[in-house]
């Protein structure tokens, strides 16, 4: 439950009360597949795979994957987002006994699977039945996990109506509660949404990690059985770089990270799996120079801080009005003076893995009745653009000879004259630049 609520569970929203009624027995009811990831199987009327954009009936029963997601839009104006192997009939379970004289349930089961509930403002409620209870929920969100025996309900905004052994009972926002089989309903407070403390100083790295701080402060109210911390390079939390859980005894972590910015949050979860909300986001930056690989169109970069006065090779260090590029097919050295005062110069080796990608093409021309040939090499980078100023080695197979590489009148064109005996035939020529990258390629002379 604790990272299907996490993952689901991101944003909370503040809303006005509404006096919210389940739709009429006779409208008729539909929803819609508007997001799926997986698989999904539709199992009524004839199993089937279920696909985005489709819309389903009443009566109709889907189930996921281990790994599959599916958000489906109701044209009551409701969503619901189900994970976890789900396994729900729509408005109703055609299978499900009902007592002499009374019409069938029309209300959606869940007979397995974690959920996010959405019901709007104004407009019918949407209700969903599992083994254990029935929730009504009014308005708002809740989150709900569900197992054969057992049901999870937090209420993140808004409030629903719990019913289970004939009793009902109101979840209020920030409210949930764990309801077993045969067993009533109770609402009880979520843990009380932590509040991230701001760091003491901005973090600082030249090359490699630093720990980061992370700390916060929980409520007095339920007591965290452990803590969840997400920390991402995006804002929306896309780009997780540590998603872990800590003790509920704790009240601080750290994480290490190369330089750049970053976003915080922490969340609370009971004892029995009910989460609470998240805490606001938190940024933070680490300062130092960092490496913007390079890829088709954009060639590497490497990024300095404002603070910071730095020169790329022999170039000596100073304030950069903005990234420097990087020649690709070379190792970089960076040196750099932190601050106005500092007088020692610190260095970064920027590897030529990182300043890539260098793209080649290789050609071989001559005439055939001799053994001598030209060999051209052109080099450029991401862009296109023509690398110049490249140290070549060419090694070739045994009785060929490669008279000296040297550099073209276009930039980043090199040549060499090759002897190349008629009766060695085709043969690989291995290539080096700069003494940091080498590969080879198989020519026909």
């Amino acid at each position: 439950m604790g990272v299907f609520f996490a993952a689901l569970a991101g944003a909370v929203f503040s809303a006005a009360d509404a006096h919210a009624q389940p739709a009429a027995h006779g409208a008729p009811r539909e929803a819609r597949v508007s997001a799926l990831t997986g698989a999904l199987e539709v199992l009524a009327p004839q199993r089937r795979e279920g696909a985005v954009g489709e819309t389903l009936a009443e009566g109709q029963r889907i189930r996921l994957a281990e790994s599959g997601s599916v958000t489906l839009s109701l044209n009551t104006g409701a969503t619901i987002v189900a994970r976890d192997r789900a396994d729900l009939s729509l408005f109703g379970d055609p299978s499900a006994q009902t007592p002499a004289g009374q019409p069938p349930s029309r209300d959606t089961v869940a007979r397995r699977g974690a959920y996010v509930l959405t019901a709007p403002e104004s407009g019918p409620a949407l209700v969903l039945a599992t083994p254990s209870c029935t929730i009504t929920l009014l308005r708002g969100e809740a989150l709900v996990r569900v197992d054969a025996r057992r049901t999870r309900v937090a209420i993140v905004r808004g409030r629903a109506r719990v019913r289970a052994m004939g009793r009902e009972v109101l979840f209020r926002e920030n409210q949930g509660g764990k309801i077993e089989l045969n067993q009533q309903a109770l609402a009880r407070p979520l843990v009380a949404t932590p509040a991230l403390r701001a760091m003491a100083s901005a973090p600082f790295t030249f090359g490699g990690n630093v720990e980061v701080p992370i700390v916060w402060s929980a409520g007095r109210a339920t007591p965290a059985a452990r803590w969840r911390v997400q920390v991402s390079r995006e804002a929306d939390f896309s780009a997780l770089v540590q998603d872990r859980t800590i003790p509920g005894t704790s009240s601080n972590t750290s994480v290490s990270v190369p330089a750049g910015r970053y976003f915080v949050r922490v969340m609370g979860v009971d004892a029995d799996e009910l989460e609470g909300r998240w805490s606001a986001v938190q940024p933070f930056e680490v300062a130092g120079p960092r490496v913007t690989p390079g890829r088709e169109g954009r060639v590497a970069r490497v990024e300095i801080p404002s603070t910071m006065r730095c020169g790329l090779d022999t170039s000596p260090p100073a304030l950069q009005p903005g990234p420097m590029d990087l020649t690709p097919g070379r190792h970089h050295t960076l040196r750099c003076i932190r601050g106005e005062d500092a007088n020692e110069i610190v260095e970064m080796r920027i590897t030529a893995d990182d300043c890539g990608p260098l793209q080649h093409r290789v050609r071989i021309t001559g005439d055939t009745t001799g053994d001598q040939r030209t060999l051209s090499l052109r080099l450029t980078d991401a862009r296109g653009y023509g690398v110049p100023y490249a140290t070549v080695r060419v090694e070739a197979p045994q009785g060929v000879i490669v008279e000296r590489v040297v550099e073209g009148s276009e930039r980043g064109m090199y040549t060499a004259t090759l002897n190349w005996p008629a009766r060695i035939g085709r043969g690989p020529l291995r290539f080096t630049i700069n003494d940091a990258v080498t590969w080879e390629e198989v020519v026909e002379p």
